[in-house]
């Protein structure tokens, strides 16, 4: 066990320990660590997702400091992009990349419109697999061999006319 290992273990017996002596629930730790340091984004993402955004978000990474943005992954394997933009009116400006396009989501159309490219992401959007060489795999009854007729027929020789004698 590491250090930090240690420490974090200490730590959950300690607000376990607390709750317990004090009557209050242990709360449950976020699935999703990165929303608890983005107060705002955690409220950006219940608004797009209309509170049900767990079972549909797999990660959510952040992946550039200034603008802050981050990567969220979705169970399909597809991804969208929101930045954070700093503060406007006392709210937080935030810009979702759905699908190559950008909505503001200060604005109630732009933030509708970002739910139905989310839901066409999820709706759409297949992980990539990988065609599968098939080369090697014996012609069965069912694929036959490549036949003769099939393949292009060879081009007949051509005589070669017999030279005149140069004059």
């Amino acid at each position: 066990m590491t250090k930090s290992e240690l420490i974090s273990k200490i730590k959950t017996l300690a607000k376990q320990a607390y709750a317990a002596k004090t009557g209050q629930p242990v709360p449950e730790p976020n699935k999703f660590p990165i929303l608890d340091k983005f107060d705002s984004l955690n409220a950006i993402m219940n608004d797009l997702f209309d509170f049900q955004y767990e079972p549909f978000v797999v990660d959510i990474q952040w992946i550039a400091p200034k603008p802050s943005t981050f990567r969220i992954k979705l169970v399909n394997e597809g991804h969208f992009y929101i930045s954070y933009h700093g503060q406007t009116n006392g709210k937080g400006l935030y810009v979702a990349q759905v699908e190559g396009k950008r909505y503001f989501l200060e604005s109630l159309a732009d933030q509708q419109r970002a739910s139905e490219s989310i839901a066409r992401l999820l709706k759409y959007a297949k992980p990539f697999v990988e065609k599968e060489d098939l080369s090697d795999i014996e012609p069965t009854a069912e694929t036959p061999p490549e036949s003769p007729a099939a393949t292009s027929p060879e081009a007949p020789e051509l005589e070669t006319p017999p030279e005149s004698p140069a004059a």
